[in-house]
């Protein structure tokens, strides 16, 4: 990874802990980790169908985790983007690798 991809993924991922901290969650409206995951799932694969088999995503007290490749440093900002966006999200722990 050249440096400027590694600074762009890194500037975007202080974007998103940005953006999720201001995240304002309806209390009446929270979903479980289970559908969140399965939320998360949906939008990668509305995005890029063939991203999503290369990456794992799982939930825990509302935290996103992303594992696996990506083969962009956009398919990655994209992939954050997507879980971040789904309701109930706290936060996303990135560790998508591209490949």
């Amino acid at each position: 990874m050249t440096r400027t991809a590694l600074i762009t993924v890194v500037a975007a991922g202080l974007l998103v802990s940005t953006s999720l901290l201001a995240h304002a969650e309806d209390p009446g409206t929270k979903l479980t980790d289970e559908q969140i995951t399965e939320q998360v799932k949906q939008k990668l694969a509305m995005d890029d169908p063939a991203v999503l088999p290369g990456i794992l995503v799982t939930t825990r007290d509302g935290v996103v985790t992303l594992k696996g490749k990506a083969m962009t440093t956009g398919g990655i900002l994209d992939a954050l983007h997507d879980a971040q966006s789904v309701d109930g999200v706290v936060r996303v722990d990135n560790q998508l690798k591209l490949g």
